[in-house]
């Protein structure tokens, strides 16, 4: 009689607990998340607890995130710091969470430029503790027992994975010009074995992009030269679409309307010395910004090459110099005539095919039905 928990009085009190929690790691207070740890999340004697640390309390990109995870979105170390280690929070469930967005914690940290909680997570990431980056364990629960099926769930883990990690998480950082992410893991790994995903040269097994490639596509100057000047990341080198930087920056510069993109071509061209003669007309075709395309017609008209984009342009054009078609009055006479969307091809042009039986005779029965079945839209 006397039992009653307090849950019993507020129907929502859960929701109000969460709320709580939501509120305290956004403003990355400690004593506060300690305090609601302490008071809701422990097992005492014959009570469950009412607030479960590795359930979902928020939606990120619109999916379900637990408060580890939501520390990380945010980048609040201390935060995050006190969930894992006094909350007793699970790595791999905050993992699992992070795959439904087909990506991983290590991701998150670089593309949103966390530095400081690079830096205490690292070491949980290169250890692997808590099985932190198998976020399928749980779902999957594979057996080590012969089973049917287990090879086909090992093979559908291991797509899954592979689309997750298509683009390395320095590669990301890269991508979203994060020069605090790149120093850092730069210093990180200056004395250590460096695994390919934090390895400034290793190119990707999909797109062949090292990390110099990849700094083309952000237009970010300030990355570019620390690559060059600090990391001697090789920017010589061509994708697997067989692009070279100057290429992969006049394509990013029309896709990122950026002005930082001619002092990138400047850099890259005057600076490291990429070659900008290795197939000039198609990277003058790409090209949009009109001081790009003055800056490199002037760098190819010093080499000897005198050209300029409208002239290619004409050269490789498919619509001018076109001879508009025109049909013989009696064959428009015929088409004239034709209804619906089928007709018979040998009985329309029949007298044709009949002065033409010598040339046609080398076609045999068999191609000659083809032809009669064709199909053609409603003329309007």
């Amino acid at each position: 009689m006397g039992n009653c928990c307090s849950t019993k009085k507020h129907p929502n009190f859960e929701r109000y607990i969460i709320n709580r929690m939501i509120e305290a790691i956004e403003k990355n207070s400690v004593d506060r998340i300690k305090e609601l740890l302490i008071k809701y999340s422990s097992v005492t004697f014959n009570k469950e607890p009412i607030f479960h640390i590795n359930k979902p309390i928020v939606k990120i990109y619109g999916h379900d995130m637990n408060p580890l995870g939501y520390a990380l979105f945010l980048g609040f170390t201390e935060a995050f710091a006190v969930i894992l280690e006094q909350g007793k929070a699970k790595l791999s469930a905050m993992s699992k969470l992070y795959s439904n967005i087909s990506k991983r914690p290590i991701d998150i940290i670089c593309e949103l430029g966390h530095r400081q909680l690079l830096e205490y997570y690292m070491p949980y990431y290169l250890g692997k503790n808590d099985e932190i980056e198998d976020s399928f364990t749980d779902s999957i629960s594979l057996s080590f027992s012969p089973s049917r099926n287990t090879k086909s769930h090992i093979n559908e883990k291991s797509k899954t994975l592979m689309l997750m990690s298509t683009i390395s998480p320095l590669h990301r950082a890269i991508e979203k010009g994060r020069l605090n992410i790149v120093q850092f893991i730069w210093e990180y790994f200056k004395n250590r074995s460096t695994p390919n995903e934090f390895n400034i040269n290793h190119q990707d097994e999909l797109t062949g992009d090292n990390s110099a490639l990849v700094s083309c596509k952000s237009g970010n100057l300030e990355i570019i030269r620390y690559l060059h000047e600090v990391c001697k990341a090789d920017f010589q080198i061509f994708n697997k679409r067989k692009e070279n930087a100057v290429q992969i920056l006049a394509v990013w510069s029309k896709k990122i309307k950026q002005k930082r993109f001619k002092e990138c071509f400047r850099y890259v061209i005057d600076k490291i010395g990429v070659d900008y003669t290795y197939e000039f007309e198609e990277t003058l075709l790409v090209l949009e910004d009109r001081s790009i395309i003055a800056y490199l017609e002037e760098k190819l008209k010093q080499d000897g090459i005198s050209v300029n984009k409208s002239r290619i342009e004409d050269k490789y054009s498919l619509s001018k110099n076109r001879v508009p078609i025109t049909l013989e009055p009696a064959l428009e006479s015929k088409l004239s005539k034709i209804r619906g969307t089928r007709f018979n091809f040998g009985e329309i042009f029949k007298e044709e095919l009949e002065e033409s039986k010598i040339e046609l005779s080398s076609i045999s029965n068999q191609d000659l039905q083809s032809i009669s079945n064709i199909t053609f839209m409603d003329a309007k």
